[in-house]
């Protein structure tokens, strides 16, 4: 939890690397298939999301605190700052507005308000510590969230509610150094397999939130060994 609030006060992008780095993901979600390719140098992100039909091209600029992301199809342009115990969303994603404010806590409480497209969260975020489980509780979206944030020997097992959908997902590191995830998410069977030269939490907070979370481990979700 020190890791996460240091990152927090200093405002740096740790996460971010200096060297090129990848995450791709490929698999179903129902009846759709995934192809998804993350791809990092020192101040950017690069994000190529195919689910089924559709398509999200993202580019992420990152400075010492703050983020611009935009999307190729002119949908997206959020700015988000970062400061000692709070986080602004401010612009729109995928044609929506978005107006967010989160405050944080040294206890490891995240506290949403404001608007996230077009819609008005009242959320709390309570993140995993050690072998202690985290929990979503609240609305997102307007629907309801009762997430638990389980961590388990080999990764992490999300159970509950949110955005009013039901969760039930396996994430695990393999024997071969590849990630898993199995389950159910957003009401449908999901299947993944996850390859990466990084950490993977900017893909589990953007399953979670729905938005990209580059370069700060919001969910504390990084440990050893995943």
């Amino acid at each position: 939890m020190r890791k996460l609030i240091s990152i927090m006060a200093f405002m740096t992008f740790a996460g971010v690397t200096a060297q090129a780095s990848f995450i791709n993901v490929h698999g179903t979600w129902g009846t759709d298939s995934v192809n998804w390719e993350i791809r990092s140098d020192e101040k950017q992100q690069t994000w190529n999301l195919t689910t089924g039909s559709a398509q999200k091209v993202l580019a992420i600029q990152t400075e010492a605190n703050s983020v611009q992301i935009t999307s190729a199809d002119g949908k997206s342009a959020l700015a988000i700052s970062y400061a000692p115990t709070t986080m602004l969303f401010k612009g729109q994603l995928d044609g929506r507005v978005v107006d967010l404010k989160v405050d944080h806590t040294n206890n490891g409480t995240h506290w949403f308000a404001g608007v996230f497209k077009n819609h008005r969260p009242s959320l709390r975020i309570d993140v995993p510590q050690n072998e202690k489980e985290g929990r979503a509780t609240g609305f997102y979206k307007n629907e309801l969230a009762d997430l638990y944030i389980i961590p388990t020997k080999m990764g992490y097992y999300l159970k509950g509610y949110m955005n009013g959908y039901w969760i039930d997902l396996d994430i695990k590191k393999n024997e071969d150094k590849t990630y898993s995830f199995e389950g159910a998410y957003l009401n449908k069977k999901m299947s993944l397999s996850v390859t990466a030269d990084t950490a993977i939490d900017d893909v589990i907070e953007y399953l979670l939130l729905d938005m990209p979370l580059p370069g700060i481990d919001f969910l504390n979700l990084k440990k050893d060994g995943f």
